[in-house]
């Protein structure tokens, strides 16, 4: 009898372990056709401002990231307009700097801080939620007639933007398809919804990000959409994010 239940406890944990295991392979999964666990990538990006829907300003972007077993790294880049050019925010792991030309030293910000429209600091950069939050909660459910897992993610730290995180993973082919952001009291702050495109890299047809669109809580009218192109996984040294 003790054998008995001896093996059904060992069952039991082996399925909660495993379990936890497809999880994490889930939200990694997620986590890089978003550009997030690769150790080279960089990509155009445009961010367009609305307000009760109609374009207010745009601004273009280039973002160089490197993820590697210590370290998260993000260089982005500012090229227009005029008087953004020569702006860059340096992210390494939770922290984060602003610098242009003129400046003596890097000033040092939060990714909660607002970038643009409704879009933060840190909603520009590659997404690494597998590395930042700790998995909560998944369960099977439909988002618009699509299959998905929906994870229910925590801050592993006080550093990330968010303090929570509900994120809807496509079944098929764990791709991110929408995404709500909390605060420490578990106040709504934003909504953000995701589009891919097929990119080859390394010769494989692979999804990634092409649109995301983000909406306050506060007005559904104003939102800010990044258009994500000309994806590219060439090496990339790592003095290039030095401050």
């Amino acid at each position: 009898m003790k054998k008995l239940l001896l093996i059904l406890s060992i069952s039991v944990l082996s399925k909660i372990v495993f379990g936890q295991i497809d999880n994490v392979k889930i939200l990694k999964d997620a986590d890089l056709h978003r550009a997030g666990q690769l150790e080279n990538v960089s990509w155009k990006l445009k961010v367009l401002n609305f307000k009760q829907n109609k374009l207010e300003n745009e601004i273009a972007i280039n973002v160089d990231a490197k993820t590697t077993a210590k370290d998260q790294l993000v260089l982005v880049s500012f090229l227009a307009p005029k008087k953004f050019e020569g702006q860059r925010l340096l992210i390494r792991n939770n922290n984060m700097w602003f610098t242009k030309k003129g400046l003596d030293r890097p000033i040092a910000i939060s990714g909660r801080q607002r970038l643009s429209g409704s879009a933060s600091n840190a909603d520009v950069a590659n997404a690494n939620y597998s590395i930042d939050y700790k998995i909560v909660n998944v369960q099977e459910t439909k988002l618009e007639g699509i299959s998905c897992y929906l994870f229910d993610l925590e801050a592993n730290n006080n550093f990330v933007s968010y303090f929570k995180i509900k994120y809807w993973i496509n079944k098929v082919d764990h791709t991110a398809l929408k995404a709500e952001y909390y605060g420490k009291t578990d106040k709504l702050i934003k909504v953000a919804t995701f589009e891919y495109s097929t990119v080859s890299m390394g010769g494989v047809p692979t999804k990634m990000v092409s649109k995301t669109i983000i909406k306050d809580n506060i007005n559904m009218n104003d939102f800010t959409t990044l258009e994500s192109t000309d994806f590219e996984f060439k090496a990339i040294s790592f003095s290039k994010f030095e401050k």
